[in-house]
């Protein structure tokens, strides 16, 4: 059996990076079957956060796009156009009526009772 000093400077690879650290900085990686480094531990946490961070921001991003989403009906285009341009000509077919706002489910379901309802 061999005995190890609490004091003794023992050099451990980490399973992620392979670099050699000291005990002190050797943790469980969560499948708690290695040892890895706390550097790896906490890289792992960071990329996580910064992952949901990124998509947070995306879908902020695509909820305030300063674009509004068309579709006609009658070409099956789809086209984007700023919100303040109001749009009732398809710009590839040329035909007038058929183009509709593309929007949520909310927005086309009440524009489905509207129809519904005339």
């Amino acid at each position: 059996m061999i005995t190890i000093e609490k004091n003794s400077d023992i050099k451990i690879k980490c399973y992620k990076c392979g670099n050699e650290y000291g005990m002190g900085m050797m943790r469980m990686d969560s499948n708690g079957k290695t040892l890895v480094c706390r550097n790896c531990l906490e890289r792992k946490a960071v990329q996580k956060n910064e992952t949901a961070v990124k998509n947070e921001q995306a879908i902020k991003t695509k909820e305030e796009s300063p674009m509004k989403e068309y579709f006609c009906k009658e070409c099956k285009y789809n086209f984007k156009r700023a919100k303040h341009i109001s749009v009732s000509t398809c710009p590839y077919c040329g035909s007038s009526g058929t183009v509709v706002t593309k929007g949520s489910t909310a927005r086309i379901m009440a524009d489905a009772f509207k129809m519904k309802g005339s």
